[in-house]
């Protein structure tokens, strides 16, 4: 009866088994004296998540068209209950599991093996106070391992800074981090204390450390020895306990090759070197950190999402991740302030999500919408740089792009081939 109610994926009445040839010599029938059956399915979503089964036994009463007919009605309602009560669970059981695999001290999620031996390092080093390195590709996390690292430490209680140091000008990025004198320079009206002074008996973070300037390095340096430095324009030696941790996705040991980094600074900062990996090598986390968001974002835009819908989860899971986490955590929150249903969609990922899935396989769960606007685009490009006689920066201008997002989607869509064969 089970295996007939869903493959025929309807309600099944057998009013008098001894009339069916397949259930009357059935010894668990016999056995239990069965005369009448009926199951119906419980669908929810377009799918079969149980049914209900109804027999009389021992008696000669029949189940008749009408019962199956009030059973059907039941089962409408009983198989959206049941779906929400199976999807509560689903979530239930989630959240658990992150509970388990998210530390609150830390706020980073994954159960590789390669996170689990993030975590490690991070508690092991974070009651210490050694100079920690923290490798990687943008994206990965840095920033919230070192706030790990000074939140599981004695300075908890104490500051954490961060600064980028790609984002500051030599000068400027001088005076940041050290501070200056009045009259130190142009502009210098006041006093100011750098970032330095204000992570005292705390932490300082500095991101994309590989960028730093040359003489910018010499002071630091100064100040990972002798834990002291001077002010710009200033000739006093100010005394600091605070503790230091670098990132950086640059390979430094090129850089030190190049003489773009001094190899006594790298020394310094690589007491202890903590790798986050990228997310592409960590796929079993993808559904997990896109659950996470979900649950965190949905609260922050105000709007129910309860989760992925399995032709968006399997986008995100064969997507490459350039960006890596910071990458899933924009895609999650543009979908749920995008998105209608309480399920993120494929159509509300961006469309470099599922582009890039529709180039790969053809066309990967994307609707007939998405794979004739793929189409179209591809034959839009093509023509453009033809009408340009193959020169991109002509045809990014037609199109009325960047070039960059020009070449971004011959990648896409690997039309290098294709547009090679038209130069010939």
């Amino acid at each position: 009866m089970v295996r007939r109610v869903l493959h025929e994926r309807a309600g099944v009445l057998v009013e008098d088994v001894g009339d069916d040839a397949a259930l009357r010599g059935n010894d668990s029938v016999v056995a239990i004296r069965c005369r009448s059956v009926l199951a119906v399915p419980l669908t929810a979503r377009d799918r079969i998540c149980g049914l209900l089964y109804l027999d009389v036994r021992g008696t000669d009463r029949r189940l008749t068209e009408r019962d199956l007919d009030v059973t059907t009605a039941i089962a409408a309602v009983a198989g959206l209950a049941l779906d929400n009560a199976l999807h509560v669970d689903r979530l239930r059981k989630q959240t658990e599991l992150l509970r388990q695999r998210l530390d609150p001290d830390l706020n980073i999620v994954g159960s590789r093996p390669s996170m689990q031996t993030v975590y490690r390092m991070i508690a092991k080093v974070a009651a210490s106070d050694a100079t920690v390195l923290l490798l990687g590709e943008s994206g990965t996390g840095k920033e919230l391992a070192a706030r790990a690292i000074h939140q599981k430490s004695g300075r908890a209680d104490r500051p954490f800074i961060a600064l980028n140091c790609a984002t500051f000008g030599e000068n400027l990025l001088e005076s940041e981090l050290f501070g200056h004198e009045k009259g130190a320079f142009t502009g210098a009206i006041t006093a100011k204390r750098g970032q330095l002074e204000l992570a005292d008996h705390g932490t300082l973070f500095l991101d994309e450390v590989g960028e730093l300037p040359l003489p910018v390095q010499v002071k630091l340096l100064r100040v990972l020895q002798e834990r002291e430095f001077v002010r710009v324009g200033g000739t006093r030696a100010i005394r600091i306990s605070v503790r230091i941790v670098a990132a950086t996705n640059r390979d430094l040991r090129v850089a030190m090759g190049a003489g773009t980094f001094r190899s006594d600074l790298w020394h310094r900062l690589n007491v202890v070197a903590i790798t986050l990996p990228p997310l592409r090598e960590r796929r079993d986390d993808i559904a997990l950190l896109a659950n996470y968001f979900v649950a965190k974002l949905s609260r922050k835009c105000g709007r129910v999402v309860t989760g992925l819908s399995g032709p968006a989860k399997r986008l995100l899971l064969q997507y490459q991740w350039p960006g890596n986490v910071r990458e899933l955590e924009n895609a999650i929150e543009r979908a749920i302030v995008l998105g209608e249903d309480e399920e993120i969609q494929p159509h509300d990922l961006p469309e470099t999500i599922w582009e890039a899935a529709s180039a790969a396989a053809g066309v990967v769960d994307a609707t007939p919408y998405e794979a004739a606007i793929n189409t179209l685009k591809q034959k839009v490009v093509i023509d453009a740089i033809e009408g340009a006689k193959g020169n991109y920066a002509e045809a990014a201008r037609r199109l009325g792009v960047h070039v960059t997002y020009l070449h971004r989607l011959i990648r896409t869509f690997n039309l290098k081939a294709t547009l090679e064969k038209m130069r010939r």
